[in-house]
């Protein structure tokens, strides 16, 4: 009697333990073979497996949620980068080799929206990347045109795309619209981790249009605008970013956009193109095809070239001169998990 009575004390605990939250697993993961040719060293080709070409990275990400009744909800999000090329921790934007590089945070929402704390993505990229073409990911041409207007060259917690010891507040859906504010407290770290950031987006059918707006104390401030649309089977895209940097330095503007082709159902083709002037000057331009070989796994192709003013021309994006440039030609395969 008395075994019975623990084994079903114990079933009762397993079970009131799983109710607690829903724990799942998801990621991705990107790797291709890629030429690299930098206009810094004319005539040397490097040739690699590398990572993220498509994709912004390869990543395992935890994440949880938790009913707590009366519509509110509980979860959290534990994120780690990968370098998949070498299995060592990549793509991060806090600390390099810290365990949960990209987000370690939780939330709270309900009707009046959410509320997120910790180290999460800066509400900026969301503005900047808010209308993606399809059949292209946030990837190695989005990492390169941000990099390219200075918003987050700064590396580390204070100007990467992942924003420790950050507050965060999104509205409920407003018929179509939503927004974030996010602020970044700077507590014991230098002043130049105090930011704040904010984005939106707007949805008018397929239409969609979506900003950003960031205030790096004694770094800089910038903000973006753009919009995508359908026309038949090509989708375009287009936007505008000025970035204004603290000190005598002059300020940036870029405007970047492209077109999607479903040549197929499986089968994406893209054509993309930023071009900077003002203080930084250059031009990123980008060639590209994608295959679904399933709803989770496709294999991609594409040419980049950057001229001097872009950090990357769009596969490794660091690996380009920044006043150099630089072109790839890769072939890659991404799957989802």
């Amino acid at each position: 009697m008395r075994k019975t009575q623990m084994a079903l004390a114990a079933v009762a605990l397993v079970a009131s333990s799983a109710a607690l939250a829903e724990v799942k697993v998801s990621g991705s993961l990107d790797l291709g073979v890629g030429s690299f040719n930098s206009a810094a060293a004319p005539g040397t080709n490097k040739v690699g497996v590398q990572e993220g070409a498509t994709n912004g990275g390869s990543i395992v990400t935890i994440s949880g949620s938790e009913d707590l009744g009366g519509g509110l909800k509980a979860g959290f999000t534990l994120q780690h980068g990968i370098d998949a090329a070498t299995g060592f921790t990549g793509n991060g934007g806090n600390g390099g080799q810290s365990v949960f590089n990209r987000q370690s945070n939780i939330s709270l929402s309900g009707g009046f929206g959410g509320i997120t704390i910790g180290n999460q993505l800066n509400t900026y990229i969301a503005g900047a990347t808010g209308t993606n073409l399809p059949g292209t990911m946030f990837g190695a041409f989005d990492v390169s045109a941000i990099l390219a207007t200075g918003e987050f060259t700064g590396g580390g917690g204070s100007g990467g795309f992942f924003t420790r010891n950050a507050i965060a507040y999104s509205t409920p859906d407003l018929g179509g619209m939503n927004f974030t504010v996010q602020k970044q407290l700077q507590g014991n770290d230098p002043a130049s981790f105090d930011a704040t950031s904010a984005s939106g987006s707007v949805s008018l059918g397929d239409v969609k249009a979506s900003f950003g707006y960031i205030d790096r104390a004694q770094t800089r401030k910038s903000w973006t605008l753009g919009a995508s649309a359908p026309l038949g089977p090509l989708t375009a895209n287009l936007r505008y970013t000025d970035s204004d940097p603290a000190g005598p330095t002059g300020s940036a503007t870029q405007i970047r956009g492209g077109v999607s082709y479903a040549l197929t159902d499986a089968t994406t083709l893209t054509l993309q193109h930023a071009t900077n002037s003002g203080s930084i000057k250059g031009d990123l331009t980008s060639v590209g095809a994608m295959y679904s070989l399933s709803k989770a796994t496709s294999v991609y192709a594409h040419y980049s070239g950057a001229s001097a003013g872009f950090t990357g021309s769009a596969y490794g994006a660091a690996a380009a001169s920044a006043t150099k440039g630089g072109s790839t030609v890769a072939v890659g395969v991404v799957t989802n998990f």
